[in-house]
């Protein structure tokens, strides 16, 4: 891979200021961590600044100009949730993170029936659902065998499918067109947590053919506090209240109370309106750039990634394996050697920061029969230089951990 490849998103670190420190160990940041959140461009802090300083009020309430300028902040991020993945606005929810937004689901469709996920998924979609779900299997890839999910879709008894589109331990990403039709051929409608792929490529809802799809600001570059819940408008007026009181009610009486239309019903109390028109500079930020710009860098440093894998660690330490259709990050297993080490001796020595555990996801780790595993998740502002600095920091630290096992062993000896 050469700079050439990447010329549409040269100039983007300049963007991120975080990237100018020196790390705690002398070195430059290497930030492999955008998978638990990404860092974020000046243009973002920039507009959270604003609004902390210039347009702080409360939104749809008060009847003066700064109250007006910050509803009209806030809304207008609406319509660029919505430009971005090709929705309408009024189907467009503002909740704190992917977490709540599946919770919501998980409140919504508590008594219709059975909700049909896997073993592949984040906590935040297996645990919502409780008793009801029915989690199935996966194969050595992390994926869910389409065959299995049409013999519990022919049941009758799912009221909804919740599937990630790309793990956040694999990487790998699953046929989302190919599972709707499979869904809606049972009169299924189909949750997707795009928690993972959002950042890294072009969503159309109305291509997908998805009910619902959630993500996270946070992991676009975006302010914490704040995620999307898109749902068509039709199942979102359907929903039972998830919160109630202010924001949510047209009006109360000694008789009772009329609730809002969705999506201002499900958003409840003053929101995170900072966060909010933050994720209105991230996602401007990102259609400036391009998608399909984004797509292409991130397609082009995974196949670097696979390369430097494949040719300077073990064979078969990738979980899900070198596969062609990522979405997310690379997860690494060294047999007898800690994940929690390498994460601290990359940090420490070479200012890489990567993450290392079960990622939220430790039914997946138990179902590939592996233990906690080390995760490079890269963004726009990564490079393959990075990714290369990084691999051989990993084989060096594992190099000396040996090194160190046998010069015990010898000496017991």
């Amino acid at each position: 891979m050469t700079d050439a490849d990447l010329t549409p998103l040269l100039n983007v670190r300049d963007h991120f200021p975080i990237l100018s420190r020196i790390s705690p160990s002398g070195q430059p940041l290497i930030y492999l961590d955008s998978a638990a959140t990404a860092l974020k461009p000046q243009c973002v802090i920039d507009a959270v600044s604003d609004m902390l300083a210039n347009k702080t009020a409360n939104i749809h309430r008060s009847v003066h100009f700064l109250s007006d300028e910050a509803t009209e902040a806030y809304e207008s991020t609406r319509d660029s949730v919505a430009i971005l993945i090709n929705a309408e606005s009024n189907e467009i929810v503002f909740l704190r993170n992917t977490t709540e937004a599946l919770n919501l689901l998980a409140f919504a469709y508590r008594d219709k029936g059975k909700i049909l996920t896997s073993w592949a998924e984040h906590h935040s979609n297996l645990l919502p659902w409780g008793d009801t779900s029915v989690r199935l299997d996966v194969d050595e890839l992390g994926h869910v065998k389409l065959d299995t999910l049409e013999q519990q879709l022919s049941q009758n008894d799912i009221a909804l499918v919740a599937l990630s589109q790309a793990s956040n331990v694999t990487g790998n990403s699953i046929n989302i067109k190919k599972i709707v039709e499979l869904a809606h051929a049972y009169g299924v409608p189909v949750a997707i947590d795009a928690a993972q792929s959002a950042p890294h490529t072009r969503i159309d809802v109305d291509d997908l053919g998805c009910d619902f799809l959630a993500f996270s600001g946070h992991k676009l570059g975006a302010p914490t506090g704040v995620g999307v819940l898109f749902g068509k408008a039709d199942l979102l007026e359907q929903m039972d209240l998830y919160l109630q009181g202010g924001s949510t009610i047209e009006e109360v009486t000694l008789e009772g109370y009329k609730e809002k239309n969705a999506p201002w019903k499900f958003e409840a109390g003053t929101p995170a309106i900072e966060s909010v028109v933050g994720l209105n500079a991230a996602i401007r930020f990102l259609l400036n750039i391009g998608m399909e710009n984004v797509h292409k860098h991130f397609s082009l440093l995974s196949r670097h990634t696979a390369l430097e894998i494949a040719n300077k660690l073990p064979a078969d330490c990738v979980m899900g394996g070198l596969t062609e259709n990522k979405l997310g990050p690379f997860s690494l297993i060294y047999k007898g050697i800690s994940p929690h080490a390498i994460a601290r001796g990359l940090s420490d020595r070479y200012g890489v920061c990567v993450r290392s555990g079960f990622h939220c996801a430790q039914p997946l780790h138990l179902q590939l029969n592996v233990p906690a595993s080390l995760r490079l998740s890269f963004w726009i502002y990564d490079t393959p230089q990075a990714i290369t600095k990084t691999v051989d920091g990993i084989a060096e630290l594992a190099a000396v951990v040996n090194r160190l096992r046998t010069s015990v062993r010898q000496r017991a000896q």
